[in-house]
């Protein structure tokens, strides 16, 4: 294993130990899910499941659709 290898290894057990609001922080810190990406919570995908709104996505609405999104089963389709 080069140390790319590893570093790459340690990323990914670091984020498969995140609950889902370390993860949402890590997507907007990282501009993953400003960019669109596939299977990301964004205010599209809020929108899209539980209709508009108005809010920013630090308050508890935004938050509550995210926890309630990340419970539900994956479907596997595309947006």
């Amino acid at each position: 294993m080069t140390n790319f290898e590893n570093m790459k290894q340690q990323v990914v057990n670091a984020v498969m130990r995140m609950d889902e609001m370390e993860l949402l922080c890590l997507a907007d810190d990282t501009g993953m899910a400003a960019c669109g990406m596939t299977g990301i919570f964004n205010c599209t995908v809020c929108e899209e499941e539980y209709g508009e709104c108005d809010v920013c996505p630090c308050t508890r609405e935004h938050s509550e659709r995210y926890i309630k999104w990340c419970r539900k089963e994956y479907s596997g389709r595309e947006r």
